[in-house]
């Protein structure tokens, strides 16, 4: 059978078709059997057209219509729709596709690319090098794309696989592994562990049961119920990790909650208040308000602006306490120095350097300096020299001695 055209508003039964299939306004194909409906050609709608069945051909091109296919879509080569829109109830194979309005498949979809500028959604598996969608993607199986730019929502419901995942408005995945960039101007979740290498998002950021990357940049709130392994976090607002948390740096301007550990080979600095569960080691720490942890470890500096709460203390190589600052829980250090107007606990250094009208209960240095009217409620052991003003108050009188105790840390 060679070139066939199916009349406005007619029904036909077809098998095979050695040429163009085309059909006019309102036509309908039925499958003769149980097998796709073969067309060696390209298949033309020009308004809404109805397949009954499966559908193989070389091309589809659809223009000012609904198409519907009630089995499965095979092409080689490329699907157009035009004004239009396109249901497949069944799978999708074709090299290309693009479509104006919406394209629906009920199982997976396969090709190089598709470009969809409403929406387009996938009861099954995606498979393709590009996904471009105007509006909104969404997948209820797995998705292995390399590139995904969609201007508003995309929801990928099983795991996801792809270089570039790149959003307007807000999008949510089921874990995987997105290799390059996530960038989303509004939300982004992932409801199982993820592997990342950079996150870039305007709004908040959520990894359900943890993941492992590498950069993180959110402008308001990044929350990981899991434990976390990454390079570097910049957060403008909350980072909030349910566990353990393991990287190089952390930036944060408002709050940090770790409820486990957090190791960083590098530094953390927080304009707000930080609250460790376990212990926090790092290279150096600044705080410009308020932190409380178990334990935290420094190799180089801590500087405290407000609150300092620890459980079994501070230790670092350099402790700077702001003006009024309070510090609950030991603090051990080679050069530690405290603000005016400080409230410490027991201090133990190799130098001290002490403010005007600082309380501290035990002190234990080799060099040690007390500004005016500093008060220390417990008792004072040095091993080289001691400074003091004439109006510090000392409830016992310092003493100098060759071996001080050993700290706790």
């Amino acid at each position: 059978m060679g070139d066939v055209t199916v009349p406005r508003n007619a029904t036909v039964k077809l098998a095979k078709v050695d040429g163009q299939l085309h059909l006019l306004d309102r036509a309908r194909v039925q499958s003769e059997g149980e097998s796709p409906i073969e067309v060696s050609g390209e298949v033309i709608c020009e308004g809404d057209a109805e397949f009954e069945g499966s559908l193989n051909c070389s091309r589809l091109n659809i223009e000012h219509g609904r198409v519907e296919i009630s089995g499965d879509l095979e092409t080689s080569g490329d699907i157009e729709v035009e004004r239009g829109e396109l249901r497949v109830h069944g799978s999708l194979e074709a090299g290309s596709v693009e479509v104006d309005s919406r394209l629906s498949v009920g199982k997976s979809a396969t090709a190089h690319d598709f470009e969809v500028g409403g929406t387009l959604d996938i009861g099954g598996s995606i498979n393709a090098t590009k996904v471009d969608v105007g509006g909104s993607f969404k997948v209820e199986g797995d998705a292995n794309v390399e590139d995904i730019d969609v201007g508003g929502r995309i929801q990928v419901n099983g795991k996801i696989q792809c270089e570039r995942l790149d959003a307007g408005g807000s999008a949510e995945v089921g874990g995987g592994e997105i290799s390059r960039i996530i960038d989303v101007g509004g939300s982004f979740r992932s409801y199982k562990p993820l592997k990342f290498d950079k996150i870039d998002v305007g709004g908040t950021a959520a990894l359900d049961q943890g993941g492992e990357g590498r950069t993180i940049d959110v402008g308001g709130r990044f929350e990981s119920k899991g434990d976390l392994t990454f390079e570097s976090i910049d957060v403008g607002g909350m980072v909030d990790i349910a566990g353990n948390g393991e990287g190089e740096e952390v930036d944060i301007g408002g709050m940090l909650q770790v409820s486990g550990n957090l190791h960083l080979k590098r530094d953390l600095e927080l304009g707000g208040t930080a609250r460790i569960g376990g212990s926090l080691r790092l290279a150096s720490l600044e705080v410009g308000g308020m932190i409380e942890a178990d334990l935290i470890i420094a190799e180089d500096e801590v500087k405290i602006g407000g609150r300092l709460r620890t459980t079994r203390g501070t230790k670092a190589k350099t402790i700077q306490l702001g003006q009024r600052s309070e510090v609950l829980g030991v603090l051990v250090g080679e050069h530690v120095k405290i603000g005016d107007n400080a409230r410490v606990e027991d201090v133990y250094a190799d130098t001290l350097d002490m403010g005007e009208k600082v309380r501290a209960r035990n002190v234990y240095a080799k060099d040690a300096r007390f500004e005016s009217r500093c008060r220390i409620s417990g008792e004072v052991k040095y091993i080289d020299r001691i400074e003091s003003e004439p109006d510090v108050e000392f409830a016992k009188p310092p003493l100098k001695t060759s071996d001080l105790p050993k700290p706790p840390l």
